[in-house]
């Protein structure tokens, strides 16, 4: 195998990220966005007609929506920059512990766990909602509900990578070696299910395919962000290996 110096993984890293942070700013404007939209207006309709007849002047606003959607498109390729520059890292320490026989597999192999630790699974104890939707008095219980799903994810994948690694050097069958790692993720499963979920009151006039088109969108986006990192992190792995090779081959030649 071919060890790539860490100055190189980490450009590697950073150029899936911006990829993947690309990806998912054309997600979040696809599925997201009109979703936000449709939500801001239905809650500023509630508020006008809460304090209509009220002879206090609306604030202009300080920040436009323009201007908002600009900054969460900024802030979703930089978090996903930094996120790629960390895959990297992790994907150097554990690659030959991962699913996989090429750098590509085991590149979707550590972008799907990745997914699943950060996205799936606190999107089960804390859903996500659109704006109108949520009381500011329960923000640090479901931050902590979410840091902690996440924690707990993150053990139940590191669990399931040693028992699956520990029984294939044992040399057991195969049926015997997925079926324990199988039970370790119902396992995994079972304890994030049992976290306390926290239940947000849905206003009356939110509709309901509002709200799942947000929540599916959300996941959707992430999906496509961390989908666009593996792919990319693999191949340009892949093709520097190649790259590698082919300059060792010629400088013995």
């Amino acid at each position: 195998m071919h060890e790539l110096s860490w100055p190189r993984r980490l450009e590697l890293g950073a150029r899936a990220g911006v990829v993947g942070g690309v990806a998912s700013s054309l997600l979040l404007w696809l599925l997201v966005e009109p979703a936000i939209s449709r939500a801001i207006l239905l809650e500023e309709a509630g508020r006008r007609g809460h304090h209509e007849g009220s002879t206090d002047h609306e604030h202009a606003e300080i920040v436009t929506r323009l201007q908002q959607q600009i900054g969460g498109t900024i802030a979703v390729v930089v978090v996903a920059l930094l996120l790629g520059v960390a895959f990297a890292v992790t994907y150097a320490r554990v690659s030959q512990r991962l699913p996989g026989s090429t750098d590509l597999g085991r590149s979707l192999s550590l972008a799907g766990m990745a997914f699943t630790i950060l996205a799936v699974a606190p999107a089960l104890a804390v859903p996500a909602n659109p704006p109108g939707v949520g009381r500011p008095e329960t923000v640090n219980e479901r931050t902590a509900t979410y840091l902690l799903v996440i924690v707990l994810s993150t053990l139940c994948v590191v669990v399931v990578l040693a028992l699956h690694n520990t029984m294939q050097n044992s040399g057991l069958p195969t049926e015997q070696r997925w079926l324990a790692t199988s039970a370790a993720v119902v396992g995994g499963a079972v304890i994030v299910l049992v976290i306390p979920h926290i239940q947000e009151p849905i206003p009356a006039g939110m509709p309901a395919d509002l709200l799942w088109e947000f929540r599916v969108g959300s996941l959707a986006q992430l999906a496509g962000m961390w989908a666009t990192i593996g792919v990319v992190h693999g191949f340009l792995v892949h093709r520097t290996r190649a790259q590698l090779r082919a300059r060792r081959s010629v400088a013995t030649a």
